[in-house]
């Protein structure tokens, strides 16, 4: 019998309903622990940009509204409570098999899957402010598609923010009720004048996203006692996924307060030419896949680096584009069903985890070592 045959056969056993079975012979892994000494905490948030009218909708009255997620360096507590990897799970799994083109009953059992992040921990204390990195998910992504890397970032010391960019994420939950589902879809203006008007403004309209997280931050850190007091925002780290890596660039490239960017398996074609030709003079690192089906993606790349003194590219065989988020580390079966490439999850996690750290963490202690060598 064909692999194909049996599988539609367990299919059909499967999807009788029997979610302990499921759960058994496609298992879902909790998220591995990160390797920092710290105890990691997280937290959930919604602000409003009322400067800014709501892109997405028809409604001059709708304000720019984010749902956020924070991480930080934590209190170990006696009897923690660990984040569940799915807010509002049963609202997000429809979803989550749509995009997967898996049943729904076979991800019915990722709402049990586990982070290691305990929710609203008491802040670990210091005299000096955490650094911040901000992330920045892909097209119908979410905030916490690479929670793996932000647990890691916080178990060393640093303060990680993400946000849903409402309409641009798969489904934005807000703690009312109401939902932001995904507009940002086009299977039409992919070339020219048409694409630029399409895309342009959204890529705007996520780097705007994080500059108002920023500013918030700031306005927020006269708070005594609040996580915003102890983060500072003048040396700050971003990274994002695909169109998330675009949104990083050009953070990076926009606002002064933002020291280096990295882009994991980035989008570069919706990059303006302009900020293509200009590069920039800030660390970039990108981390990808061997090839782009669109080739332009990195014909752009390499001209942006041409004029980057301190960019770097790294570029792995054998991997896939959503093996630089959180996807194919909860079951080895990503790879049977193609959502992942050739390179071992132990493997991939390393890779991603090995750069985030150095690019975040090691490169800013050796620069912070060398001017405090220049300053004796």
């Amino acid at each position: 019998m064909k692999f194909q045959s049996i599988a539609a056969v367990i299919l059909g056993l499967l999807g009788s309903g029997c979610s302990t079975l499921v759960s058994k012979v496609f298992p879902l892994d909790d998220l591995p622990a990160p390797s920092g000494p710290h105890a990691v905490g997280t937290q959930f948030f919604e602000w409003v940009d009322a400067a800014r009218e709501e892109p997405f909708t028809e409604d001059p009255s709708d304000k720019r509204r984010l749902s956020g997620q924070i991480w930080y360096p934590a209190e170990m507590t006696e009897d923690p409570l660990r984040q569940p990897y799915l807010d509002y799970p049963e609202q997000r799994l429809d979803m989550i098999s749509y995009q997967s083109g898996l049943p729904r009953f076979m991800v019915a059992h990722m709402q049990r899957v586990q982070t290691n992040s305990m929710l609203n921990a008491p802040l670990l204390q210091q005299a000096q402010k955490r650094p911040l990195v901000l992330f920045s998910h892909g097209l119908s992504g979410m905030k916490n598609q690479n929670t793996i890397q932000a647990e890691l970032l916080a178990s060393h010391g640093i303060t990680v923010i993400s946000v849903d960019h409402a309409y641009d994420a798969y489904l934005t939950i807000f703690a009312d009720g109401t939902v932001a589902d995904y507009r940002s879809s086009d299977t039409e203006n992919r070339t020219g004048d048409a694409f630029w008007a399409f895309r342009l403004p959204q890529l705007k309209t996520r780097v705007a996203d994080l500059v108002f997280v920023l500013d918030e931050i700031a306005r927020r850190s006269g708070e005594t006692g609040s996580l915003w007091a102890n983060i500072a925002t003048d040396d700050v780290g971003v990274f994002g996924h695909s169109f998330g890596g675009a949104t990083a660039l050009m953070l990076a490239a926009q606002d002064d307060r933002v020291a280096r960017s990295m882009a994991l398996d980035g989008w570069m074609v919706p990059v303006p030419p302009e900020v293509i030709a200009a590069g920039t003079p800030k660390p970039f690192y990108y981390l990808g896949q061997a090839a782009w089906d669109d080739l332009i993606n990195y014909k752009k790349l390499d001209k942006f680096l041409n004029a980057s003194p301190q960019g770097k590219k790294q570029l792995e065989a054998g991997t896939k584009h959503f093996d630089y988020s959180d996807a194919p580390q909860f079951s080895n079966l990503a790879k049977r069903f193609g959502l992942s490439g050739e390179v071992s999850r132990p493997a991939l996690r390393a890779l991603i985890n090995d750069a985030v750290m150095s690019f975040f963490i090691n490169d800013v202690s050796r620069a912070q070592a060398g001017e405090a060598n220049l300053d004796q």
